[in-house]
C-alpha cells in the first residue's frame, strides 16, 4: 500500500497501479486501498474504473474528505462539473479534513473552467490562506488574472508561485508571458530562461526558447 502510493507520487503511474492490485487481494475491503486504487485509475485516465474504487471507498467509510475530494478531482476531469463541487465541499464539511487548500484550489478549477473567474479568485485566495505557500493554488490565481487581463495581479501571483517553490517551471512560464504583457522584456527574457533550467529537454522547454528568439531587441 505504502509502496504503492510512493510510485504513484513518483509518476510510476503502471507500477504503482500493480502494487496496489496487489494490495486489494490481501485486503479489499480496505478503503484506503480502494482509495488509492482510484486515483490510480485515474492518472491512467481510466475513468470507469476509477469511478468504482472510489465509490466503494466512501460505500466502506462514510467520513472521508480525501474520498470525497479524490472523487470531485475525477468529475472535473470529466467535466461533471456539478458533480465535482458537490464532492469538494463534502470534503471541505469533513470534520477530520486536513488539508482543505487541495479541496478549495480544486472549487476555484471548477469555476475557472467554466469561466466564473470571480469565484475561482475567491476559492483560490481560501486556499492560499489555509495554506500560505501552497504554489499551485497562487499559480492558479495568476490564471486566473490573466483571463481578466489583470496583469500585474497575475505577476504577483506567479511570483509567489515560483518564490515558494524555485523550480515550478510551469509558473515561471507563467510569469514569463504576464512580463511580456506587462511590456517588460528583460524580465521575460530572464523566466523564459528559467524555464530551460527548470525543465530542459521538454516541450515546455522548447517553447521557452522559441519565445526568446522571438523577443525584438535582443
Amino acid at each position: 500500500m505504502i509502496s504503492g502510493n510512493s510510485l504513484l507520487k513518483a509518476g510510476r503511474f503502471t507500477e504503482g497501479l500493480k502494487e496496489l492490485l496487489l494490495a486489494e487481494q490481501y485486503d479489499p475491503e480496505n478503503p484506503d486501498v480502494q482509495n488509492a486504487l482510484g486515483v490510480a485509475y485515474q492518472y491512467k485516465e481510466r475513468y470507469a474504473e476509477a469511478l468504482e474504487h472510489m465509490q466503494k471507498a466512501l460505500a466502506l467509510k462514510k467520513d472521508f474528505p480525501d474520498a470525497h475530494n479524490n472523487l470531485g478531482t475525477l468529475y472535473l476531469s470529466m467535466k461533471r462539473y456539478d458533480e465535482a463541487l458537490q464532492e469538494f465541499r463534502t470534503a471541505l464539511a469533513g470534520i477530520f479534513y486536513y488539508t482543505p487548500q487541495y479541496a478549495y484550489n480544486n472549487i476555484g478549477l471548477v469555476y475557472l473552467e467554466t469561466n466564473r473567474y470571480e469565484q475561482a479568485i475567491e476559492a483560490f485566495q481560501a486556499a492560499i490562506d489555509k495554506s500560505p505557500t501552497y504554489s499551485l493554488a497562487f499559480n492558479n490565481l495568476g490564471e486566473t488574472y490573466m483571463k481578466l487581463r489583470k496583469y500585474e495581479q497575475a505577476r504577483e501571483a506567479f511570483a509567489n508561485a515560483v518564490k515558494f517553490e524555485p523550480t515550478y517551471s510551469i509558473a515561471h512560464m507563467n510569469l514569463a508571458k504576464t512580463y511580456l504583457q506587462l511590456g517588460q522584456t528583460n524580465q521575460a527574457r530572464l523566466y523564459f530562461q528559467r524555464v530551460i533550467e527548470t525543465a530542459p529537454n521538454t516541450r515546455l522547454a522548447e517553447e521557452a526558447r522559441r519565445r526568446l528568439v522571438e523577443i525584438p531587441g535582443q
